[in-house]
């Protein structure tokens, strides 16, 4: 599918998606189309928001495959788009510059449109339930098999893009994310932080705020001399899919950016299974995913130890993302256990002496 981003003037609430504005957008991918009405439900909130509208047309403009119901997901809360606004343009560009080349099951996309005086971006996603799909959560028993499809998807993705020079273009990508995370790490949110459940576990890996920021900053310095890749960028349960035979799907690319492949992995690797079976399974999934990136066409791919080098320094990354998440982004069962599977693993792969091999 050919998929063009639009920028034009986009509803900023739920309210404003309207048969007359869906009528316009549906009107970039199918020429003529009429909607007469668009009834909504199953509302979601989240760092976006999204509903279901199911479609009567008054105008078919002779298409066939027009869709009965879509999702139509955008920064439809004022709070929250202040703070991920950039997310939202990112992944409307994903889908309308890159998603073409995924070699994955992705949703499909019918516009994708910016506005960026607005600091808007706005999906018309199909409608998945109709694919009897199941989505991924953080509080799923999910096995090491599973895990290991998801690091396979991931090397075919990492394959695709290994050191493209296409990649240039989104170097930019990185940095709302990394603005972000240094923001986190404010003495006030830390204090906070060290309230939670798991705060005797955070004393272990990081003594102060100030520490943590220079932990990330070596962490990106680390990552930013390898070869860059296109990552997924936030590959945890909750923005994954399931077919109905296991096979997994990826959702919400709000986060991609090039990268290297040790965010993708520790951020799926850590957050979705338990401590033990990721104590038990790491090492042999990063060795894994290293065989599937050489039958990607990786002929130069490092090696097992350089890979798993990458994975533990990346676990930086969850200490910011996960330990600090704060509440109101994810439930708090779904952050304190995150957060706790992400302690563990800092403690146990010794974070701050991999990030100090360099």
């Amino acid at each position: 599918m050919n998929l063009s981003t639009t920028r034009m003037h986009l509803p900023m609430t739920l309210d404003e998606v309207t048969s007359e504005w869906l009528t316009d957008a549906l009107g970039t991918r199918f020429p003529g189309v009429r909607v007469a009405e668009a009834r909504r439900d199953l509302e979601r909130a989240g760092t976006s928001t999204s509903a279901r509208f199911s479609l009567d047309y008054a105008d078919h403009a002779g298409h066939v495959d027009l869709p009965s119901s879509v999702y139509v997901k955008g920064g439809f809360d004022a709070v929250m788009r202040r703070r991920v606004w950039a997310a939202l343009i990112q992944e409307a560009r994903f889908y309308a510059e890159l998603s073409a080349d995924i070699p994955l099951n992705i949703p499909v996309v019918h516009f994708a449109g910016i506005d960026e005086d607005a600091r808007q971006g706005v999906l018309i996603l199909e409608d998945m339930t109709l694919r009897d799909v199941r989505f991924g959560h953080a509080t799923d028993e999910t096995s090491v098999d599973t895990v290991a499809a998801i690091l396979e998807g991931q090397a075919r993705l990492h394959a695709r893009f290994w050191g493209d020079e296409r990649l240039a273009a989104y170097r930019e990508w990185a940095d709302p994310q990394r603005a972000y995370l240094r923001y986190l790490f404010r003495p006030k949110h830390w204090e906070a932080v060290q309230q939670r459940p798991y705060g005797d576990l955070l004393a272990k890996v990081i003594e102060s705020p100030e520490q943590g920021l220079v932990m990330l900053e070596r962490m990106w310095a680390l990552d930013d001399a390898r070869t860059s890749v296109l990552l997924h960028g936030d590959c945890h349960g909750g923005n994954l899919f399931f077919e109905a035979d296991g096979s997994p799907g990826f959702l919400d690319w709000q986060c991609t950016f090039p990268g290297a492949p040790g965010h993708d992995h520790a951020e799926t690797i850590v957050s979705i299974l338990d401590t033990e079976l990721r104590r038990s399974a790491e090492r042999d999934l990063i060795k894994h995913y290293r065989t599937a990136l050489v039958a990607s066409g990786v002929a130069d791919a490092p090696d097992v130890d350089d890979l798993f080098l990458s994975y533990r320094q990346n676990v930086m990354h969850m200490m910011a993302s996960s330990v600090f998440n704060p509440y109101d982004m994810q439930t708090e069962e779904v952050t304190n256990i995150t957060a706790t599977r992400t302690l563990h693993a800092a403690i146990d792969l010794d974070l701050a002496d991999a990030l100090a091999a360099g």
